[in-house]
């Protein structure tokens, strides 16, 4: 495995691979806020945040029906991630991968090339109380070859410690929709203008919200010492277009643009806050895509997250 890169800031730090294309670790204070597994093996693309494409059902399941992980495989393009690094220096790396996948129960197959880039941003652009880091994430894909009319779309994973809560600003009320098993009650509440989502460990559930209800914005706030280190993104939506990845048995239906799963401690605990791009498809129409995130770490103290949280929910923070 290779060695990661640290980035130091006087805030935290940023712990990179870029040949793996990925963000490993961002911490604050010494609070670190993704996940990764203790051991760090190609034995599952895990930890930190990852890249993937899908649609999930057409590529990891490897039957489709009713949700059972016995069932489900990472296609060997995206484990191990190996990229090809194209400029590495303090703040800034980017690369590129091709992938190549072939669905395990229909005649479809795929070979797409995915360009990313991370680079670490000035404190001013935090936009927020306190000190923190921010991150620009720079994502494309570009279809190279495969079925034709075949979907394909990229979603960025961060992989999150359990013990906090998801704030996820709404345009209306978006009811989230399950992927496996119902998600508990008590893990999830829907008012008008968010969603809030409990990462506790408590039980294995995925939900999914439509572009047309998100707001394009994301938080997960956990409580540490000192006051709530809150991870935040931001990224494009477009209900206009088509988004390609919705549940086994709705695969009919127009796909989801965000997805939250919450792991009960069976593949390491952690949770995960999934944004999805709209999908191509293959010799129709637009064969690239393109878009920028914007990611924030910061450690709020009680009376500043109070504040920051309406600020967030009502969009009247970046």
């Amino acid at each position: 495995m290779n060695t990661p890169t640290t980035w130091k800031t006087e805030s935290g730090s940023v712990s990179i691979s870029p040949e793996r294309g990925r963000v490993l670790g961002i911490e604050v204070a010494g609070h670190q806020a993704l996940w990764s597994p203790p051991e760090v093996t190609a034995a599952w693309n895990l930890g930190g945040e990852r890249l993937w494409i899908g649609p999930e059902a057409d590529w990891h399941w490897q039957r489709l029906g009713t949700p059972d992980f016995a069932h489900y495989k990472v296609p060997p393009a995206l484990d191990p991630d190996i990229w090809s690094v194209e400029q590495s220096r303090d703040g800034f790396f980017s690369g590129s991968v091709d992938i190549a996948v072939r669905s395990p129960h229909r005649d479809a197959h795929l070979t797409v090339r995915l360009t990313r880039s991370v680079e670490l941003l000035p404190v001013e652009d935090l936009a927020a109380p306190g000190s923190g880091i921010a991150l620009r994430t720079c994502t494309g894909m570009e279809i190279l070859d495969g079925t034709p009319g075949q979907p394909v779309d990229f979603w960025s994973l961060l992989q999150i410690r359990s013990g906090g809560s998801l704030l996820i600003p709404s345009v209306g009320r978006a009811v989230p929709r399950d992927y496996f098993s119902p998600t508990p009650p008590s893990e999830l509440s829907v008012h008008p203008t968010h969603t809030e989502i409990h990462i506790r460990g408590l039980a294995i559930f995925k939900t999914g919200i439509s572009a047309a209800h998100s707001a394009g914005r994301v938080a997960y706030a956990r409580p540490v010492q000192g006051g709530q280190l809150v991870l935040a993104r931001s990224f494009p939506v477009y209900p206009e277009l088509f988004y390609c990845d919705s549940p086994l048995d709705a695969l009919d239906t127009q796909g989801d643009a965000l997805q939250f799963f919450c792991d009960d401690g069976s593949f390491g605990g952690f949770g995960e806050l999934e944004h999805r791009s709209p999908a191509l498809r293959c010799g129709i129409g637009p064969q690239s895509f393109a878009e920028v995130a914007t990611t924030r770490l910061m450690l709020l103290s009680d009376s500043e997250f109070s504040d920051w949280k309406n600020q967030w929910i009502n969009h009247t923070t970046p």
